[in-house]
């Protein structure tokens, strides 16, 4: 009770899910009061399942933070909540990016970055541009070298939170293109492009800078509170 959730239908099998989306925080109220509670609980891929006191099974799928391989039993999810792990936030569009380290629902820093890599004229970044027309020009070569002090400046901002943090989760946001300039930069590089540790991050990013940072950082914290009620019309409908 007490809680602020916005409500969604969903059907799965012969299930109708009522779902609420609740915060990082109320996710740990939750796992508490089931705990002290008494009632029936376990972790099922990545999904708490236990029962209300009426005994209609109760379902709350992790926040994405917390939904990681090492994460296999309510022991390691309590012990994760207690001492959480770090994790990065890595967005990015052409000529801005925004980044970050967290722990838990908490930020632990972040930095925003901006160059001059989109011709006004077009919308287009000089990634793209050099492409069809080349890059003698001298506004050309000013937004190249600005492209790479980009990626250079994103690298080295991750490459010095690497040797403080210890992060078990990398998430991105960016277009193929943008990764592959990224990921070709000349200079000292702290995660390896086919680190297992990458996530996409899976909702819509706008313009990336703080307020944005805040918003996808609290969606990645976020977790999925479902009912879940046996109808028999729906069972039967699916066959």
């Amino acid at each position: 009770g007490g809680l602020a959730f916005r409500y969604h239908i969903r059907g799965i099998g012969g299930l109708r899910l009522q779902g609420r989306y609740c915060s990082y925080q109320d996710f740990v109220d939750f796992l508490e009061s089931q705990v002290e509670g008494r009632l029936p609980l376990r972790l099922e891929d990545a999904c708490l399942v236990t029962a209300n006191k009426e005994g209609r099974e109760l379902r709350c799928l992790l926040p994405l933070v917390l939904r990681r391989e090492s994460i296999e039993s309510l022991e390691d999810l309590q012990d994760e909540i207690d001492d959480p792990s770090s994790y990065a936030i890595v967005m990015m569009q052409a000529g801005r990016a925004s980044l970050a380290v967290a722990r838990g629902p908490e930020i632990l820093c972040s930095k925003q970055i901006q160059k001059y890599m989109v011709r006004k004229s077009q919308g287009r970044s000089q990634l793209t541009y050099r492409d069809t027309k080349g890059k003698s020009r001298l506004g050309s070569r000013i937004r190249l070298r600005q492209a790479e002090q980009f990626f250079e400046e994103i690298h080295a901002r991750l490459f010095t939170w690497s040797k403080i943090y210890d992060c078990e989760q990398l998430f991105l946001s960016c277009t193929p293109k943008l990764k592959g300039a990224w990921f070709q930069t000349a200079v000292p590089q702290p995660f390896a492009k086919q680190d297992k540790r990458w996530r996409r991050i899976p909702f819509q990013v706008h313009n990336p800078k703080q307020d944005e940072l805040l918003r996808i950082h609290r969606l990645l914290c976020r977790a999925t509170l479902q009912t879940a009620d046996e109808t028999e019309g729906d069972s039967k409908s699916k066959t």
